[in-house]
């Protein structure tokens, strides 16, 4: 993609490389906090993002695009009864399915692979505090991978309301990259805010208001080739690029066994990358009854 519209002459082609793994606003509201009863939990993302533009790094749309992507990325989680520094310990590992559509064609096949060897959840009565550690794997094929490795710290807060009823969320990812193989581009690292508050109206049924923000903490470190192209076309390949998003979600618990629960966010303003619209309809199965 990044080839085709600096060779076709666009001249606000920016930010073309500042892609990072993690995808914020797309999990639901409370699942960034571990379980607190010991076993496993699977949960499978079901996600569609579409855009129809590309900013640039002043904010302004470069020019229109028509651009979605499909994805199923299922959840293994196994939380353990052991504790590590006073806190539970969970373990989980995430493979991903992607199809990606775009006016220069189509692609799709096994995306990267996220492991988090590292969960831990310090759970008190009407708060907890979360912290994880993991890796994405460069394992998915040629037409959908990143092709680089990407060290994950994602740490989350909950304060519970009404006896956990009502929850109020935030959490703050960030993204260490190495350079692409393919591109011979390092990206620059990401840091991602994600805050919400998630109310159950019944013992089945959540309702909830989120939002996100994820900013390049520095510029791309392009190729000779990109600085030349810049220079030649006035562009600002690499730049940092940010984006901010707010969305709803509603779920509910078809029995102590089985939730679905569906997310909507639309993206208000970025900087060299694609703006648009997630979806998400997550499925949960807990082999152990929550109520």
């Amino acid at each position: 993609m990044s080839l085709a519209l600096v060779t076709s002459g666009h001249a606000l082609a920016d930010g073309l490389f500042g892609s990072g793994h993690y995808s914020p606003g797309v999990s639901n509201v409370r699942d960034l906090s571990v379980p607190q009863e010991a076993g496993f939990i699977y949960e499978q993302y079901n996600i569609y993002y579409t855009a129809d533009k590309l900013t640039n790094s002043s904010g302004e749309t470069g020019f229109d695009t028509d651009y979605s992507v499909f994805a199923i990325a299922p959840s293994f989680v196994w939380t353990t009864d052991k504790e590590l520094f006073g806190a539970r310990y969970a373990f989980s590992f995430n493979p991903l399915l992607v199809n990606n559509e775009s006016s220069g064609g189509d692609s799709s096949g096994v995306g990267d692979l996220f492991v988090q060897p590292l969960w831990l959840g310090w759970q008190e009565d009407n708060y907890d505090i979360n912290f994880g550690a993991g890796v994405y794997i460069p394992t998915g094929n040629s037409d959908v991978t990143l092709d680089l490795w990407t060290t994950q710290l994602q740490t989350s807060g909950y304060y519970y309301l009404m006896d956990g009823a009502g929850a109020l969320m935030f959490a703050a990812t960030y993204e260490f990259h190495t350079e692409s193989d393919s591109t011979d581009v390092k990206p620059g690292d990401h840091l991602s805010f994600e805050y919400g508050y998630s109310q159950y109206l019944t013992q089945q049924l959540e309702v909830g208001i989120r939002g996100y923000s994820q900013w390049q903490t520095e510029s791309d470190d392009i190729t000779d080739t990109h600085a030349l192209v810049n220079e030649r076309l006035n562009t600002s390949i690499g730049s940092q690029s940010q984006v901010h998003g707010i969305g709803l979600s509603v779920g509910y618990w078809i029995n102590g066994n089985w939730n679905v629960t569906a997310n909507a966010a639309k993206e208000y303003y970025s900087e060299s990358r694609l703006e648009g619209e997630t979806y998400s309809l997550n499925v949960t199965y807990s082999p152990k009854a929550v109520f």
